[in-house]
């Protein structure tokens, strides 16, 4: 009977083995990103997951019911072992040693191992073994789904209350990916500006009216190639009169390819191209593919006066997913960091950037979108060089300001203010 024990737990350890490599590589087919270690993988991709026949989450949900229930029938079969038919806390205590030193061994370092320093081509031989394992389970399986389908009846109020918050959702499907491994850290934050880039307006990504360089409709292309070369833009918008009747835009691209002798007879108009207008209030989500369907890389906001309220990019909105795209002639005018950890920033810096830079979330309560905007909505007014704002655990100081905006800005990460606490013994009136 020993001898039967003994060959059950050894069995039961090669199970473990095969259902945590098993499981390992299914977890890996979901990444985002394979990990770079997992040299065995291409292999499990190409010649075994297509004969398994199983869903990859299917297979990491099979594959970990296995490794539990190989180990449940290894701790009961070494208690049988140590304790015999009599069982005793020394007995089951030994089991549980035992069991966790094999769960250990063959349930996470063998399998790493084997991921990790082979290719996996000895793994071929064993795929109907492991998809028969993979189908032993199923009772269980089955039995897993009613138990939950009977814990969530009565609950369909509840149901509704997280269906109807997709956001928390996201939230803790990313923290279980993190924690089981198929997100990385990068990752998460690749999702969570996608997430965040569906909630966000033209209004918050545009460059302001103040800040939009554009030129008359009159001008020579002279001045146009001067302004062009000066800004180092690639497009300007083409305006007749003020900035609020732009009539299209000019490529770089189509200045420079002018003869030299009609540059000072020839108008900018005469360049023109059209231009998309969108209102303030529309959806990035909504405005990308629109452009990208015209082949459009600008778009003029206008806003509900049907003035011009902004510009907006491609990359402006591209920069909403996966942050700030500069090349090597942009320099990084929006902030300089000094060396006692402080920033000198411009009053039109995005909130969200101000968020990377020292980890601070405006209230839901401020509409600005920019940290001048915020100041002068804190303060009720544009304030005057030197006044000073603290909220949230900075502190942002006004450098430079005129009548209409703040300019530039210093930020500094302050400690929150420590509430006293009442001595012992102090007396109330």
């Amino acid at each position: 009977m020993l001898i039967a024990y003994v060959v059950v737990a050894l069995v039961q350890c090669g199970v473990m083995l095969i259902a945590a490599y098993w499981s390992a590589l299914f977890l890996e087919s979901l990444r985002i990103r394979p990990h770079a270690g997992a040299r065995a993988y291409p292999f499990f991709e190409e010649e075994i997951l297509p004969r398994m026949n199983i869903d990859e989450r299917d297979g990491v949900r099979r594959y970990a019911m296995l490794k539990q229930s190989a180990l449940i029938v290894l701790a009961l079969d070494c208690a049988l072992i140590t304790g015999g038919a009599q069982l005793t806390i020394e007995s089951v205590l030994e089991a549980l040693l035992i069991a966790f030193c094999a769960l250990a061994l063959f349930g996470h370092i063998v399998p790493a191992i084997l991921i990790a320093r082979t290719k996996g081509h000895w793994a071929l031989g064993l795929v109907g073994v492991a998809r028969m394992l993979a189908w032993s389970v199923q009772p269980l399986l089955l039995l897993t789904g009613f138990a939950n389908s009977v814990v969530e009846l009565g609950g369909d109020e509840e149901s509704e209350h997280r269906n109807g918050n997709g956001t928390d959702d996201i939230e803790v499907f990313l923290d279980v990916g993190e924690e089981e491994g198929f997100i990385g850290v990068e990752d998460r934050k690749l999702i969570q500006s996608v997430v965040e880039f569906g909630d966000k307006t033209v209004r918050e990504v545009m460059t302001a009216r103040p800040e939009i360089v554009g030129i008359d409709a009159s001008s020579s292309v002279e001045d146009l190639r001067g302004l062009l070369l000066e800004e180092e833009y690639s497009r300007v918008p083409v305006f007749e009169g003020s900035i609020d009747r732009v009539i299209g835009f000019v490529r770089s691209r189509d200045v420079l390819e002018v003869d030299n002798e009609k540059r000072s007879t020839m108008r900018a108009r005469d360049l023109v191209r059209p231009v998309t207008l969108v209102p303030e209030t529309k959806p990035i989500r909504e405005l990308m593919p629109e452009l990208q369907q015209k082949n459009a890389q600008m778009a003029i906001v206008i806003d509900e006066y049907g003035q011009t309220a902004g510009l907006v990019t491609m990359e402006d909105m591209m920069e909403e997913i996966v942050g700030e795209i500069r090349d090597e002639s942009e320099p990084d005018h929006d902030v300089q960091e000094k060396p006692d950890g402080s920033y000198i920033a411009s009053g039109n810096l995005d909130l969200d950037r101000l968020a990377e830079l020292v980890n601070f979330t405006p209230d839901d309560e401020i509409e600005s979108t920019t940290v001048g905007g915020m100041v002068c909505e804190h303060l009720g007014q544009v304030p005057d060089p030197g006044a000073r704002v603290r909220l949230d655990g900075i502190d942002i100081e006004v450098l430079s300001a005129d009548d209409r905006r703040v300019r530039s800005v210093c930020i500094r990460k302050v400690d929150p203010p420590v509430e006293k606490e009442p001595q012992l013994g102090e007396a109330e009136d």
